[in-house]
């Protein structure tokens, strides 16, 4: 593997597609095939890629977080109860 975009590319079964969805003429999610779906989500296991629309591309990858989120400080004064 080359470490390419292809490599991490989400892989699916080409079974369980319509033809327009194995074509990139409807959403691989809903099977909306208007407005085109324009989102890369994935690909084939021979290499085509899988397409969706915006709403299901968003469910599909999630957003990365720009800033990852601290661990939350102890509140001072507060202590964890004991278990015994």
């Amino acid at each position: 593997m080359d470490g390419g975009p292809a490599a991490t590319a989400r892989l699916f079964d080409p079974d369980g597609l319509t033809y327009a969805q194995r074509c990139g003429d409807a959403c691989v999610v809903c099977h909306k095939k208007w407005p085109r779906p324009r989102v890369r989500v994935g690909r084939l296991p021979d290499g085509v890629a899988v397409l969706a629309c915006g709403e299901c591309a968003d469910a599909l990858v999630p957003a990365v977080a720009a800033t990852p989120c601290p661990f939350p400080a102890p509140m001072p004064g507060r202590r964890r109860a004991a278990l015994s």
